[in-house]
């Protein structure tokens, strides 16, 4: 159903998203925040870092509406649907879906906060809706 394969850099994250808590790194040294992978932040491969759980809001940074299904079978009945890139409150930039009854409502700049859908046993797949 839903082509995902947890890995050992992103199981933390879908185990917090089974508990519906969004998780995301901190670094120990300089308590910036980020979302695998660390080449992609502002954080030294060198430093050590723990999971910990985000507020789970934040802003919608950017978003596109997708009229055909891809990434996996999932999406087939789905379209349209939203892609965002969400901005937390810890800075952290990631890429979801954004859930709302009027797409042509969505707008950047606006509140989000995280939910969970479960999609199987295994995934529980961490979505945004408008505030």
């Amino acid at each position: 159903m839903f082509n995902l394969k947890i890995d050992k850099d992103s199981r933390n994250f879908w185990k917090g998203a089974k508990k519906n808590k969004l998780m995301i790194q901190r670094s120990i040294k300089t308590g910036l925040y980020f979302l695998y992978s660390i080449g992609h932040s502002n954080i030294s491969a060198d430093e050590d870092y723990e999971w910990v759980e985000a507020s789970g809001k934040g802003i919608i940074y950017s978003y596109t509406i997708s009229h055909i299904a891809g990434g996996s079978s999932y999406y087939t009945d789905k379209t349209p649907y939203v892609i965002g890139s969400i901005l937390l409150e810890e800075n952290v930039r990631l890429t979801s879906n954004i859930f709302a009854d009027e797409l042509d409502k969505i707008k950047i700049g606006m509140n989000v906060v995280v939910d969970f859908k479960k999609l199987d046993e295994q995934i529980y797949f961490p979505y945004f809706k408008l505030v």
